[in-house]
């Protein structure tokens, strides 16, 4: 019996190509496939590979049409075939990108692309997490999104400090959504629609009715801020207060803290107010200030782009496209700086009164409210109760 041979590329070292069958044949499609190394294109796989410049043009052309090829990252694959193990006669070319996407180039006549994309589950996760170290270990343990433990300490920053207000046995309880591939993975990014945390004092929840939306967060029942990370997903690469500076040297004042990201990343007003200045600072580099009332003005920068529309004047709210990350001004690498300012003086953003308290809750905030309390089995204790 004749068997087609497999061929798997090591792109470290890029040796000729030797196709093995069993026996040879003329006449069967040969499989080759790669996985994308740092430093890595398509262009440069398929031509260490021996495919023709022509046909590796004619191929990228085609892909422009459903796929920026320059979203390629390490860990992707490239699967084709070619007629008779000819290089030149390809007659089928798959990228398997992020999210169990394939991208599908068919060459039996004009070369064709399309994107397959596959069949996704949403599904519920509900979580109760006892706080006996950080929170991010509490994630992990229960297989939990890691970048929660970021974007919590960003949302809930103005009501709990979670370095010093957290002693050890606190309750946390959450809920989201996620999207399950067929092979159990998960595609995209969580969905978080309700987090609480039981302290010894206090209760803080917080609420989010629109998945990309601003959340409101409520303490012991009563809405006490509206707000939105300015990035989600990111890493908090330094903190505000005394450190050695990354480009300058010596120890200097850090007036803010920053988020490491990479260029791109979306960039989100924390809370409504209206843009005082968009453009470039010296150190900051490309920058965006929201004046909040009260004297209270939060700082954007590092830059790579300030969002189209956002101008000077113009006001926006929680939650609103303001700009992206970049690496503009002082800075190492790709980061946003986010500075909280009240009556001019540089303050810690994870301070509680660095924000002033946003709008009341709405009807849908308080139904969404009621309806993950009684989900998680939550109730909360009456006035007499509590004292």
């Amino acid at each position: 019996m004749i068997r087609p041979a497999f061929l798997i590329l090591a792109l470290a070292s890029f040796a000729p190509l030797q196709a093995v069958a069993d026996p040879p044949t003329a006449h069967l499609p040969m499989a080759f496939e790669a996985t994308i190394e740092p430093g890595d294109t398509l262009d440069s796989v398929l031509g260490h590979s021996g495919v023709p410049s022509t046909i590796r043009a004619e191929a990228a052309l085609a892909l422009s049409g459903v796929y920026d090829l320059t979203d390629l990252r390490p860990g992707h694959r490239v699967e084709w075939t070619a007629a008779s193990g000819d290089p030149s006669s390809l007659t089928r070319l798959s990228l398997f990108v992020e999210d169990g996407v394939e991208i599908a180039l068919t060459f039996d006549g004009p070369i064709a692309a399309r994107r397959l994309d596959p069949p996704v589950r949403e599904t519920d996760r509900r979580e109760t997490l006892t706080l006996d170290g950080t929170l991010y270990d509490a994630l992990m343990a229960r297989n939990a999104p890691e970048r929660f433990a970021v974007d919590l300490t960003a949302l809930l920053a103005g009501q709990v400090d979670f370095r010093r207000d957290l002693k050890g046995g606190e309750t946390f309880a959450l809920v989201w959504q996620e999207d399950q591939l067929p092979d159990g993975t998960i595609a995209g990014e969580p969905r978080l629609s309700y987090a609480r945390l039981e302290l010894n004092d206090r209760v803080l929840e917080l609420v989010a009715t629109e998945a990309a939306g601003p959340v409101i967060v409520f303490e012991d029942g009563e809405a006490v801020q509206r707000s939105a990370a300015p990035i989600l997903g990111a890493r908090l690469s330094s903190v505000f207060g005394r450190r050695n500076h990354p480009v300058l040297g010596g120890v200097r004042m850090h007036t803010g803290i920053d988020y490491a990201a990479p260029v791109g990343t979306e960039v989100s007003a924390t809370g409504a107010g209206r843009v005082t200045f968009a453009g470039t600072i010296r150190g900051y580099g490309t920058t965006i200030d929201i004046d909040h009332g009260g004297g209270v003005v939060t700082r954007y920068a590092h830059l790579s782009e300030i969002a189209e529309g956002v101008r000077e004047g113009m006001r926006v709210k929680a939650g609103d496209e303001i700009g992206a990350v970049g690496a503009t001004g002082l800075v190492s690498g790709p980061n946003l700086h986010y500075e909280v300012r009240v009556d001019g003086r540089p303050v810690d953003p994870k301070d509680q009164d660095a924000l002033p308290e946003q709008e009341i809750a709405s009807a849908d905030d308080l139904n969404a409210l009621a309806t993950w309390r009684s989900e998680t089995g939550f109730i909360p204790l009456t006035d007499g109760e509590r004292g």
